[in-house]
């Protein structure tokens, strides 16, 4: 008899990572399910991750990584916004917490193969293995694992990748019984409210209050906290122009919000650190970068300063990068590196 490859599958009790295990399982492989237990989540979803392992008819683990979740991922998150930057908690989960907590817990029980629902592929050349963008088109994932460490990608299977969102919503129909919604974009921050998340788990004392200042040092307005802005943004910003302004800065020293058009707000350079490779560090021409999920890849190239740090230049000014925020390198499908967009 052929012993069955064992595979640790992260499920959430959503319907893409249910997928994943249901569909790991119908191909042969031996499969066990862990959740994470955390922080601010809905009651019911660690219910929903037991009934799908009972109807797929395979073993469940919950792990709890409260305290960890906390001072890892929901810390940073709070601290990033009271010092003036975007963050992205969705990418430190995956690299911290699924890719790191959980794949050490799955290595300790005997797991050699991990799985998660991410919409993401990978890409085998010349021995070498490579994160990619999935055919979920829109919906691909490989954004938010752009930090992990090429080195488990060899532990890596993302059954997902092959199939668009669609497709798998209407495959799950068999065994997934629970109505499908859309993700939020921050798991455990109730109807995407974080400021008010901010609010209720921050001291008053570390509010950094200030004014909305023009690019030339007008005041517009007093504002009530620079947790309440990211770079970029126009809508809700409380103040009359002659023109649609959008944050430029946020200085978290005095408080300052400064505002501009879009023409004064657009950069072409920029300093990206914490780099994670997936190709080898070196200065990169005619590829693309990402500066956040839901934008669209720009043309750029890329000057190295160090191994962990580099300037990219895009083509032309056409986006407002977010200091905090993730910047993804492609070299068309294949992710090249992620790291941190700089202040």
């Amino acid at each position: 008899m052929v012993k069955k490859k064992k595979v640790a599958v992260a499920l959430s009790g959503g319907i893409d990572s249910s997928f994943s295990a249901y569909f790991l399982k119908q191909k042969g492989y031996y499969v066990e399910a862990f959740t994470f237990k955390i922080p601010f989540m809905p009651s019911d979803y660690i219910q929903r991750a037991q009934e799908v392992c009972k109807k797929i008819g395979i073993k469940h683990h919950i792990i709890d990584v409260e305290e960890k979740f906390s001072s890892l991922v929901v810390h940073y998150f709070i601290d990033s916004y009271l010092r003036g930057l975007t963050p992205n908690p969705c990418v430190y989960c995956n690299r911290l917490i699924k890719f790191g907590l959980l794949l050490d817990e799955a290595e300790k029980r005997g797991f050699k193969l991990f799985s998660t629902g991410h919409y993401v592929s990978i890409i085998r050349e010349n021995k070498n293995l490579y994160l990619a963008k999935s055919k979920a088109d829109k919906h691909s994932q490989e954004y938010f694992l752009a930090l992990i460490p090429k080195k488990i990608l060899k532990m890596c299977l993302f059954p997902l990748g092959c199939y668009t969102k669609s497709e798998i919503e209407r495959r799950a129909k068999s065994f997934y019984a629970f109505k499908v919604t859309s993700s939020q974009d921050i798991c455990f921050i109730q109807k995407n409210n974080y400021r008010d998340f901010i609010l209720a788990h921050t001291k008053k004392d570390n509010f950094h209050y200030g004014y909305i200042r023009y690019l030339d040092g007008t005041i517009l307005k007093q504002h009530t906290g620079i947790h309440n802005f990211t770079y970029g943004q126009r809508e809700k910003l409380g103040i009359s122009w002659h023109s649609p302004l959008y944050v430029v800065d946020i200085n978290s020293k005095n408080g300052d919000v400064i505002v501009a058009e879009k023409e004064l707000a657009f950069r072409k350079e920029f300093f990206i650190g914490n780099m994670n490779w997936f190709y080898p560090p070196k200065n990169y021409y005619n590829i693309s970068v990402k500066l956040r999920y839901s934008s669209s890849p720009l043309d750029c190239n890329i000057k190295i300063i160090s191994h962990s740090k580099i300037k990219c230049i895009l083509s032309s000014k056409k986006d407002i990068p977010s200091p905090g925020q993730l910047a993804v390198l492609y070299d068309k499908r294949k992710v090249i590196a992620g790291g941190i967009i700089e202040k």
